[in-house]
């Protein structure tokens, strides 16, 4: 089941929201930013609503510490007291929705359900966004791995070139001594022993 946190100083509203969701969703309730980012913190809603005019720390200040807290879950922006800079703040915060009290039942419950298809969506395209970093610094590894065998074979296939020279060379002159061999052991036994000797 979806969480959604409401954020809103006034206990009508709250718990209007309250009353209007839970038949649907976990619902959760702070009178405060602050209360709100401790639940924030320990349990990650889907959804919040946020009133925007409270005291201590208003709506704007708080979107501004749930985006560091959480860039993902879509934030509806509620007010009595509307204007367009405060909207276009919000929105340039990124709240995902910016709803007017007194809020219609059909519109609210439409946009609960938009905006949490919305956070679905973005902690799926971080999920892949992070999977993807993953593989692409595994086959970034795999590559340099592959490079330095790479490397490291022809490095071998140098020092065996430059070992194989010699040794044929040695094989070479193996072979011949033990052709003269075989001849000397045809020869007297006399000029076996002198021969041996020079060998």
């Amino acid at each position: 089941m979806d969480s959604v946190l409401v954020i809103d100083d006034e206990i009508g509203p709250r718990e209007s929201l309250r009353y209007l969701l839970k038949d649907e969703y976990r619902v959760h309730c702070a009178d405060s930013v602050a209360a709100g980012l401790d639940l924030i913190r320990r349990e990650p809603p889907d959804l919040i609503i946020l009133d925007l005019r409270m005291p201590d720390m208003n709506g704007i200040e708080g979107l501004r510490e749930i985006r560091k807290l959480d860039p993902d879950v879509a934030v509806i922006i509620l007010t009595g007291f509307a204007s367009v800079e405060t909207a276009q703040e919000a929105i340039r915060l990124g709240a995902t929705d910016y709803l007017n009290k007194p809020f219609e039942t059909g519109v609210l419950v439409a946009a609960v359900r938009n905006n949490l298809r919305r956070t679905q969506l973005n902690r799926w395209r971080a999920r892949a966004e992070n999977e993807m970093a993953a593989i692409h610094q595994r086959l970034q590894e795999a590559q340099g791995e592959q490079e330095r065998l790479a490397k490291m074979g022809m490095a071998s296939a140098a020092l065996v070139h430059d070992l194989r020279n010699p040794l044929t060379a040695v094989n070479g002159y193996v072979a011949l001594l033990a052709d003269e061999f075989r001849k000397l052991r045809e020869q007297p036994a006399s000029a076996r022993a002198e021969e041996a000797a020079q060998y």
